[in-house]
């Protein structure tokens, strides 16, 4: 009951605030993410009303399923967008744009947070610094894909947007998988290339493979079916 009370008043806070935030001109998605502070564990949530809010981290990971399921709609909302008549046009500028992007922006992170880290070395460790610097890599699909739709966005720059914000977290994802394990290895304090490198990209391209192969079963199936109807 408290679970149903807590979701309902999370999507009654979204959807009233979009009202507001429409008289001042911004877009829908800024609504969500000033109701999600509100009913999070430190303001709403901290006066311990049970269903005003989320009162605790705890709680919310009790929700991490939903949460899952979102980002798998998000992610099959974006590869929806591509098209391989666009990427032919526009592929090598969004995977050079979202490939710079990604990792200058890791490097910039990294060096920021590791001079912090010889400065107050009890506060920030090094391998903190590392992982905190791949994640700052990492853009907002939901939100680019959201305010498109919002607006109904269309242009060079929007058919350019959404592969460069997909292809940035694409590479953003091999470079967390990489800085983990060299963040790892530094904890462990044992060097080992294999689990460094090698184990975290061998994952993600099996998890690259793994997705090609269902996109292609789906695509076989939905060409049956409407072979089937016609």
């Amino acid at each position: 009951m408290q679970i149903m009370l807590s979701l309902s008043v999370a999507l009654l806070a979204g959807l009233g605030l979009t009202r507001l935030v429409r008289l001042f001109k911004l877009p829908d998605v800024t609504a969500y993410l000033i109701a999600g502070i509100l009913i999070g564990p430190y303001v709403l949530g901290a006066l311990g009303i049970p269903g005003l809010g989320f009162i605790s981290m705890e709680e919310i990971e009790t929700y991490g399923l939903l949460s899952d399921l979102a980002l798998g709609f998000i992610a099959f909302s974006i590869g929806n967008e591509f098209r391989l008549s666009d990427l032919r046009h526009i592929g090598r500028q969004a995977l050079v744009v979202g490939t710079v992007q990604a990792v200058f922006t890791t490097l910039l992170v990294d060096a920021a947070l590791i001079g912090l880290h010889f400065l107050m070395p009890d506060k920030l460790p090094l391998p903190a610094a590392i992982v905190l610097g791949a994640v700052a890599s990492a853009t907002a699909p939901a939100a680019t894909l959201m305010v498109v739709r919002q607006y109904k966005a269309k242009g060079p720059l929007t058919d350019i947007l959404l592969p460069i914000v997909a292809l940035d977290d694409a590479v953003g994802l091999v470079l967390f998988a990489v800085s983990f394990g060299v963040a790892k290895a530094l904890i462990s304090g044992r060097v080992d290339l294999l689990s460094v490198i090698l184990e975290p990209l061998l994952e993600v391209v099996l998890s690259l493979a793994l997705g090609a192969l269902m996109g292609a079963v789906f695509s076989w199936s939905e060409r049956q079916r409407q072979h089937h109807f016609q």
